[in-house]
């Protein structure tokens, strides 16, 4: 599995790590059940549950590979008993990549569904799965996670210690990763939350991250997600990058969206939509 797009010069491998079927009340707290009335054509899944995808993103241009988010990895996993095994690596493999392969692993920001393929815990020793790349963390991810006392466990095995390994450098605004990629800060599910842009010759696309976890968002960014951790903050970043991307009808990757989840933004019928491939 593994959708592959060419942007201009540069190859972007949609990989789903895990997906997961979750209940619209656990998911999104506090939206009455009558006000997904008008979207009962997005619930898919058992009982109305509303199903997660979680990926990552193989970016290949020139002598350069990159990975943006590593997923759930193997250790850890949602809720529940449902989710799908993780197999990040099996399809990195599928598409002829190895772990030292990978100059760059990029986060979007660090929530543990995102950061659980980095390392590899072996006894008391802890080494970086991708030996051969560098580590980039929004910086304002990092302040707040590195500082808390608690917290999910896979962000304190799989991503805190990533700064006593010597392989990480923290980002912040507006930073190019490569020739052809470039952060955009896109704050509110984190203090840091990152989306991505890649661009080739006259085409783009943009990797949206966790600023929608479900096509409804499109059309519903006051909507509060379980984790948006500053919810008032994410509808104004919702609101400002959603009117863009529909605007601009650029084609965008939602990791969290039904697999493969890439897409365009659209208006139909005065109402948002989302308009996968």
């Amino acid at each position: 599995m593994g959708l592959s797009l060419q942007i201009g010069d540069v190859e972007v491998v949609a990989i789903q790590d895990r997906e997961h079927h979750f209940s619209r009340e656990w998911h999104f707290p506090g939206v009455p059940e009558e006000a997904w009335e008008p979207y009962r054509d997005l619930i898919s899944g058992p009982d109305g549950y509303v199903m997660l995808n979680f990926a990552c993103f193989l970016i290949r241009e020139e002598g350069r590979t990159l990975l943006i988010d590593t997923g759930w990895g193997p250790e850890m996993g949602p809720p529940g008993a449902a989710a799908t095994p993780a197999r990040l690596l099996e399809e990195l493999t599928v598409h002829g990549v190895g772990v030292s392969d990978i100059d760059t692993v990029a986060f979007t920001h660090l929530h543990p569904d995102h950061v659980g393929w980095n390392l590899v815990t072996e006894g008391e020793s802890i080494r970086a799965r991708f030996d051969r790349a560098r580590y980039l963390v929004p910086r304002s991810d990092w302040e707040h996670y590195s500082s808390l006392d608690e917290m999910h466990p896979n962000i304190r095995q799989q991503a805190l210690p990533l700064s006593n390994l010597g392989v990480m450098d923290l980002f912040e605004g507006e930073t190019t990763l490569s020739p052809s990629v470039t952060s955009l800060p896109t704050p509110g599910h984190t203090p840091g939350h990152t989306s991505f842009v890649v661009m080739s010759g006259s085409e783009k696309l943009f990797i949206l991250g966790d600023l929608a976890h479900h096509p409804v968002i499109i059309n519903e960014p006051d909507w509060v997600q379980r984790f948006d951790q500053n919810p008032e903050q994410n509808s104004l970043t919702r609101q400002r990058i959603f009117s863009q991307l529909e605007q601009d009808q650029t084609l965008v990757a939602a990791g969290h969206f039904q697999y493969p989840g890439v897409g365009r933004f659209a208006r139909v019928d005065g109402r948002r939509v989302w308009k996968p491939l």
